[in-house]
């Protein structure tokens, strides 16, 4: 695919997560396994958007570290709260 840029590669990979959690939000009727594959998903999303469109893959490695940290405690809290 050589007319896209690396920009628009991550960009349709974004899109292709999102419609894919759309698709399981309508076909899994289990709410524990769609919080915790919905929350997968952000948190892949949220680290390509820190790493290419936020540019922080080569930035400060504490700045990048508090980026990553809130990605991973969000989604974190999200499945916690599934479970109680």
């Amino acid at each position: 695919m050589k007319w896209l840029g690396n920009l628009d590669y991550y960009w349709l990979i974004l899109i292709s997560v999102t419609l894919f959690n759309t698709f399981l939000g309508e076909k899994l009727s289990s709410v524990q396994l769609l919080s915790v594959l919905v929350a997968f998903t952000v948190m892949y999303k949220g680290l390509i958007v820190i790493d290419h469109f936020m540019e922080l893959k080569y930035a400060h490695k504490y700045l990048r570290l508090l980026m990553r940290l809130y990605v991973f405690i969000f989604p974190s809290l999200i499945i916690v709260i599934a479970f109680l």
